[in-house]
């Protein structure tokens, strides 16, 4: 007996307390139905992102963009989808609808580093706003993250520092497009100059590659800063041999110092870099301009130089190492080997590093 009333007082008092939690829940949806809506719309709304994230890694970027404009009418506090939605538009040339959508993810999560630095360079390289752009740089690197670093997991300093090379970096290329935008107005055209050096500087600090390197060479040529972007070029060189700008920009810059014997020889790297990626035209003109140095220098009275023979008695060239295929330009295995060695290494080197920190 005692054992049948035990039991019909622990059944009726667990319906009785969910009767009180139903009621307590339905209490809470008519108290705050607006939280009930939000979180449910919010939850649609990560799917559509989901979807639309899918869509993104497998490049069908109009299933995308359909997926997070969805995903946007029901939670439009999602920063990531705005993210992705406008690089989607960069992608289709909307830089507009980029910018838009970049901002408004910025103004949700204004730390969010990699979309500020990626809203900067639209609105430096598509809507020419260079000075919008440095401000936004500026406010990418200020914004330090809380340092977390977990050994083979995460390393935010590490990354916060490639992120502000980038910056830094593309600072740099805007700071040289006012210098530009200002006319005949050379002493601000200089400072402009000046401050893309220090930019690209900055950025050499955490990331050493091609790109830099060849746009600091380039700013300094513009300075009349010659050791200094001959010095840069050598170093943009080192690390990617076969890009034929820093070989060309610096054998223009050898020519208007009047080392025409160095000059002659990146013209000849420059043009073979170009006959070997088969692009006719620019190969044609690099070849015209090196006629006109080698002319100077025969009229500068440098005759040994075009008459330069190795042991064998046959004249040293890189042409050696080439062979046409089909009348196609084809790497020998020769050429191969000795890439690193002759043209890893620029012509007057020892000239640029002369003066540089030992």
């Amino acid at each position: 007996m005692k054992q049948k009333i035990f039991e019909f007082f622990k059944n009726t008092t667990v319906r009785i307390i969910s009767l009180m939690l139903f009621m307590l829940f339905l209490l809470s949806i008519f108290l705050f139905y607006d939280v009930y809506v939000y979180q449910v719309k919010k939850c649609v709304g990560f799917y559509w992102v989901y979807r639309g994230d899918k869509y993104y890694k497998k490049n069908k970027t109009q299933h995308a963009i359909d997926c997070y404009k969805k995903a946007l009418t029901y939670y439009p506090e999602h920063y990531r989808a705005r993210y992705n939605l406008a690089n989607i538009y960069v992608v289709y040339e909307d830089y507009y609808s980029a910018l838009e959508q970049y901002s408004k993810a910025l103004e949700i999560k204004p730390d969010f580093m990699i979309a500020r630095i990626d809203y900067a360079l639209v609105l430096s390289s598509a809507a020419f706003n260079h000075d919008k752009a440095i401000s936004e740089y500026k406010k990418a690197i200020e914004k330090k993250p809380k340092w977390i670093y977990i050994p083979f997991f995460i390393n935010n300093r590490k990354t916060y520092n490639y992120n502000s090379a980038v910056a830094y970096y593309n600072m740099g290329l805007a700071y040289r497009a006012k210098s530009l935008l200002v006319g005949e107005n050379k002493f601000s055209a200089r400072e402009y100059l000046r401050l893309s050096v220090e930019a690209y500087k900055k950025a050499l600090k955490n990331l050493k590659n091609y790109e830099i390197y060849y746009n600091l060479a380039l700013t300094h040529q513009l300075l009349k800063n010659n050791k200094d972007a001959g010095r840069n070029y050598c170093r943009a060189i080192e690390l990617e041999p076969l890009r034929y700008e820093a070989h060309y920009n610096l054998a223009i810059l050898l020519r208007d110092m009047k080392m025409y014997r160095d000059s002659v020889e990146e013209f000849k790297k420059a043009g073979l870099i170009l006959d070997i990626d088969g692009d006719n035209i620019k190969t044609r003109y690099i070849y015209d301009v090196l006629s006109g140095v080698t002319q100077k220098m025969v009229l500068s009275g440098d005759y040994d130089y075009l008459a330069d023979k190795d042991e064998s008695g046959k004249q040293s060239s890189y042409e050696d190492d080439l062979t046409y295929n089909g009348g196609k330009l084809a790497i020998s295995s020769k050429f191969d080997r000795s890439v690193s060695k002759s043209y890893s290494t620029c012509a007057a080197k020892e000239f640029f590093e002369s003066e540089d920190d030992k």
